[in-house]
């Protein structure tokens, strides 16, 4: 409308309505269709009072501004969405008022979107309006993000502006504002930039003109302008809730060659503490500020009585603590002068001792007082049956840091018989694990042969939480046959064995007639050579000759040929190893089972020739 058109600021370059930023139709805007419309330049108030302002709300320096009735500025989209600001003229949305809001909010809450923790406390943050949310962020952090929302112009509400956080803004309406506030800013900078250009320099000296009498017209104004009112009450404000102040600091500390990096941040709540009491007080001629200064004073004097005794108190210990290390020191001393004259008393005993032996011609027994004290057992009178602990003979070293400190610490693996520190471990451990009798525990590199059958069935699933847990994966049976390789052999079930809880397979005809060392005859080699595992690398199924990997190959635990899942009997789709369990093959199974039929047939004869010897007659 005309009444209502954006206008641009000749030196800012900033872009507003009319109706949005309060400006006078008829002293201000210039109708569109005037003829001098395209001549008159229009100021923002900034520029007008030729100022940088810094925004009392909220540490962004960029935006549209409005000057307070105590002369500080605020955003006025701050002033807008901030609970307790007011405006001395609702259509000219001039002057701002900061009075009524409570000085408490002023660094009461931390911006969650503010980069620099240095800024994230500083002027007023405003909930989300979602209810029990308990986000907080500056109204021009959340302008950024596009969180701000109005309500339409025929819904009749007090308060029409809301603000939500990310959670609970709508996406795709939060994505199209974030656009467009980035598209505003930077059609302002080049819009600006491209108007400087096109300008003459007759032009540009008539806005500096233009613009210079504004600026006399506001510092005229501004000196006869009624001074504003104030609480009487001084209200207390921290100084670190101020953007202004802290960039002045900063910029104070860069002069003088300080790093502000070094000083760390303190976000914590300073209304609270442990003990119920404030942790510190605002300083103001108040009765509150008074009462807190006493009390301080108080508590210092109290402490300072406390270290004063608590020294005393130490110093007397340390001199007890001497005296009695002068004690232990000669009681050390006689004891080792008692030892030895016990020691020469014994050796002279033993002495004579033999010398009785050999008088009378006998083998004499020591006795117990005249033994060695290693070799002294107790009698029952002095205690013999109580067992005393004593330190190991020998201590064992970790097998990773190769040290024997903190015995206690040590766990021993029950596969390769070494000892491990729990912080050695990885990852490593707080206790020690539980054993039971059907239960042992290994390391991890003992672990790894077991574990590495497995590895082709398990995979990590992501929860919705962030976390991963493992997971079970079912593969098609993979098999590979290449076309150089001849037709893959007749293979013929066996009937009739047993399998002792094994899988079933089949073995190829060239295979069936290979002589295998009996069952028996293994195990006691395995058990007489121990080698090292070697790595379990798996290449090639015995059955088809059809190369393969960890993930589609299982490796029988007698005869360490490897078989494809699918060219079992039946096919399967995973590995047949479980955790904790061996499998053998077919070919392996049906020889223990014979060996156990020869075995049983050889007993049925035994048998019936003992009967046969009982009973001639028959």
């Amino acid at each position: 409308k005309d009444a209502d058109e954006i206008i641009q600021c000749d030196n800012c370059g900033i872009t507003v309505h009319e109706g949005c930023y309060g400006v006078d139709g008829e002293s201000d805007s210039i109708m569109s269709s005037a003829s001098e419309n395209s001549t008159e330049p229009w100021f923002c108030d900034a520029c007008k009072c030729g100022v940088s302002p810094s925004c009392e709300l909220c540490p962004n320096q960029d935006g549209i501004f409005k000057e307070t009735d105590a002369g500080r500025w605020v955003h006025i989209v701050c002033a807008l969405y901030v609970p307790g600001v007011a405006f001395g003229d609702i259509d000219k949305l001039r002057p701002v008022t900061l009075t009524e809001m409570n000085y408490s909010k002023y660094g009461a809450k931390e911006c969650s979107f503010c980069e620099d923790p240095r800024f994230a406390r500083t002027g007023v943050c405003i909930s989300c309006d979602a209810g029990m949310c308990r986000a907080y962020f500056h109204v021009t952090c959340a302008q950024k993000e596009g969180l701000l929302s109005e309500a339409a112009a025929e819904e009749d509400i007090a308060d029409p502006f809301f603000a939500y956080c990310k959670q609970h803004a709508d996406r795709l309406d939060r994505k199209w504002k974030r656009k467009n506030y980035l598209a505003l800013q930077s059609y302002c900078k080049m819009s600006l930039q491209e108007r400087e250009k096109q300008l003459s320099p007759e032009a540009q000296a008539r806005i500096n003109a233009r613009l210079q009498q504004y600026r006399a017209k506001a510092e005229l104004a501004r000196s006869t302008r009624p001074q504003a009112w104030v609480p009487r009450e001084k209200l207390p404000r921290p100084l670190t809730s101020s953007a202004s102040a802290i960039r002045k600091l900063m910029r104070k500390a860069e002069l003088m060659g300080i790093s502000t990096d070094i000083f760390p941040v303190d976000n914590s709540d300073t209304s609270s503490s442990v003990d119920g009491r404030r942790k510190h007080k605002q300083p103001a001629l108040t009765a509150d500020f008074v009462n807190y200064y006493f009390e301080r004073n108080m508590r210092m004097i109290q402490i300072q009585e406390n270290m004063a005794e608590q020294k005393n108190i130490k110093d007397k210990l340390e001199n007890e603590q001497e005296k009695l290390h002068v004690e232990y020191n000669k009681l050390c001393e006689s004891l080792e002068e008692l030892q030895n004259l016990n020691g020469k008393l014994r050796s002279e005993g033993q002495g004579i001792w033999a010398l009785l032996g050999r008088i009378t011609g006998q083998k004499l027994n020591i006795p117990a007082i005249l033994r060695a004290p290693k070799e002294r057992k107790p009698s029952k009178k002095e205690g013999g049956t109580q067992k005393t602990s004593t330190l190991p003979a020998v201590l064992y070293s970790c097998g990773i840091c190769k040290k024997n400190h903190d015995q206690h610490l040590l766990l021993l693996c029950d596969t390769c018989k070494l000892h491990y520190h729990l912080g050695c471990l990885d990852p490593p451990l707080t206790r020690m694990p539980r054993k039971t009798k059907n239960s042992y525990w290994q390391c991890s590199e003992c672990d790894q042969a077991g574990s590495s059958d497995m590895e082709a069935d398990m995979a990590m699933e992501t929860l919705p939480d962030g976390t991963k847990r493992s997971r079970r994966q079912i593969k098609e049976p993979v098999k590979f046959v290449p076309q150089d390789m001849p037709p893959e052999p007749k293979k013929i079930p066996i009937r009739n064995t047993r399998t002792r809880g094994r899988k079933r397979s089949f073995i190829p005809e060239e295979e069936k007639h290979e002589e295998r060392v009996p069952r028996e005859r293994r195990q006691r080699q395995s058990v007489l050579q121990k080698k090292p595992k070697a790595e379990d690398l798996r290449t090639e199924c015995a059955t088809c000759k059809g190369t393969g990997d960890n993930e589609n190959l299982v490796r029988c635990d007698e005869c360490r040929l490897c078989y494809h899942f699918g060219c079992l009997d039946p096919p399967l789709k995973k590995s047949p190893k479980q955790t904790g369990y061996g499998w053998i093959c077919q070919e392996c199974d049906s020889s223990s089972s014979k060996e156990d039929e020869n075995e049983a047939e050889r007993k049925n004869i035994s048998q019936e020739l003992s009967m046969e010897q009982k009973n001639p007659k028959k």
